[in-house]
């Protein structure tokens, strides 16, 4: 007890002997804090909150493939926070917001200023970006949410104005092969007097007109899924090729998928939309498209070379565009396999009858494309005009009313507490290095032998009495000339 109450009061002795050490250290760290908070600019933060919402248009758009899955919102908010991080998108905001300034900001510095965060389980991502002033990290922000809105609407707007473009074209010359196709039909009627055609006729021309739809629309689908598969695999040139096709459980879904189309191929042929049948085997299409859709995702999770959502986004692209290849050249084959059974049925028609059949399923086949070509114009149409609504401000910027750094407390508080830490371990070390014998304890602590007693140095005593006293001489003889000359 006695030794712990000994090293105690030895500390205490330490820390009182180096007193003024720790204190100069202290106050050296607090004034070193109070420079950096002077001469710091102060740095003030702008923070807008947006909603990403899932698209829900009347036709696609240019995010549609990047949120075709189920876990997508994630991967839709960082798409958007990339594009919103564009080049084009930055350099427009520095020109509107940098062009009265001398000193104008670099992409690579606005970049470094922009911080995208995305709330958890929720469809907001917030926005935040700094500033040397609180007006303009407010200009900046707000500057930054209305550029990347404009320019979403204007690629989607060119893409939609395109689609519409291409569309009204090929609707031209539907329109005028319908009105032909029409115009065989009533010379065929009037030349073999026939006001109507039998049954038999009836039943044929809408199997064949079934079967000339399904066949147009599963050759748009393949063409957009060959163009979407050229053009995803163009990007992906350097990815590791083929990890993605040795998943066996993609290969299984895609090979269901295939059969079911087949299936409800076969069945539309002979029933309408409305059909038990039809609606289950529809219903098991979307089903194994949603397993389908969910193992591509963990197979990426788990292979993909790079964690970018545009990157992976472009990956789950060209998986799905091969598993619909697959699926539309089977669905083709079937169809191709029902053309020829149709042909061969038709055969057993009067020849009065299979030349009524074939104009009158010219006739059906271009209205049907006719009919789809319209409704896809209109679709276009509206979309090229509507303003596209998937990002939405929640929370416009406002100005800060404080900068976020220096934090001028907490730097004192920090410097504070390290000036004292400091000051009190270099006491200590030098009160362990210090090794001078002062008192008769110090003897008795380094040498370890008792202390009979103590000698005064007289010496030390004299030479600085004689010292003192030379001082007092030359004190008074100074004070002497001044009285004197006074």
């Amino acid at each position: 007890m006695e030794e712990k109450t000994t090293e105690f009061k030895d500390i205490l002795k330490t820390l009182k002997k180096s007193s003024k050490l720790i204190a100069s250290i202290l106050c050296g760290a607090v004034l070193i804090a109070v420079l950096v908070n002077w001469f710091t600019p102060p740095t003030y933060e702008a923070v807008t909150a947006l909603r990403i919402k899932q698209p829900k248009g009347l036709s696609n758009n240019l995010m549609t493939d990047a949120q075709s899955t189920g876990g997508n919102t994630v991967q839709l908010m960082s798409t958007y926070a990339e594009i919103l991080k564009s080049q084009t998108i930055l350099e427009t905001v520095i020109a509107k917001t940098q062009g009265d300034k001398k000193v104008v900001l670099t992409y690579g510095q606005l970049l470094g200023r922009i911080t995208t965060v995305p709330v958890k389980d929720t469809e907001i991502l917030k926005v935040r970006i700094t500033a040397p002033s609180p007006q303009e990290a407010q200009l900046v922000t707000n500057t930054l949410v209305e550029t990347f809105n404009e320019r979403m609407t204007f690629l989607v707007r060119s893409e939609q104005a395109a689609i519409r473009e291409f569309i009204g074209k090929r609707m031209n010359e539907s329109q005028k092969t319908l009105e032909q196709a029409e115009t065989l039909l009533a010379d065929y009627k009037r030349e073999h007097n026939i006001v109507a055609p039998d049954v038999a006729t009836k039943a044929m021309v809408d199997k064949f007109a079934t079967v000339d739809k399904l066949a147009a629309e599963n050759s748009v689908a393949l063409a957009s899924a060959q163009a979407s598969l050229g053009t995803a695999s163009q990007q992906l040139s350097a990815e590791k090729p083929g990890f993605v096709a040795d998943s066996s459980l993609i290969q299984q879904y895609k090979t269901k998928l295939a059969e079911l189309d087949v299936k409800l191929v076969s069945l539309s042929t002979t029933y309408t939309d409305k059909h038990p049948e039809v609606i289950s085997t529809r219903a098991a299409i979307d089903e194994t498209n949603g397993k389908l859709n969910q193992e591509i995702e963990a197979v990426l999770s788990a292979n993909a070379a790079s964690s970018n959502p545009i990157h992976q986004g472009l990956i789950q692209s060209q998986i799905k565009s091969e598993v619909e290849i697959a699926a539309r050249q089977a669905q083709k084959q079937a169809l191709q396999n029902i053309e020829t059974t149709s042909q061969q049925q038709m055969t057993t028609l009067p020849a009065k009858e299979q030349g009524l059949a074939k104009v009158m399923r010219g006739v059906a086949v271009n209205q049907e494309i006719y009919v789809m070509l319209a409704k896809r114009h209109e679709e276009a149409r509206i979309s090229e005009v509507m303003q596209p609504i998937d990002v939405q401000v929640i929370d416009a910027a406002f100005e800060s009313t404080g900068p976020i750094s220096p934090n001028k407390t907490l730097n004192l508080v920090i410097a504070a507490f390290l000036g004292l830490f400091f000051g009190i371990v270099i006491a200590f070390v030098r009160g362990y290095m210090d090794k001078t014998i002062r008192t008769a304890d110090d003897v008795e602590r380094y040498l370890g032998l008792p202390v009979a007693g103590s000698i005064p140095d007289f010496d030390h005593k004299n030479n600085v009495k004689n010292k003192t006293s030379l001082w007092a001489k030359l004190k008074s003889l100074t004070t002497a000339k001044r009285g004197g000359s006074v």
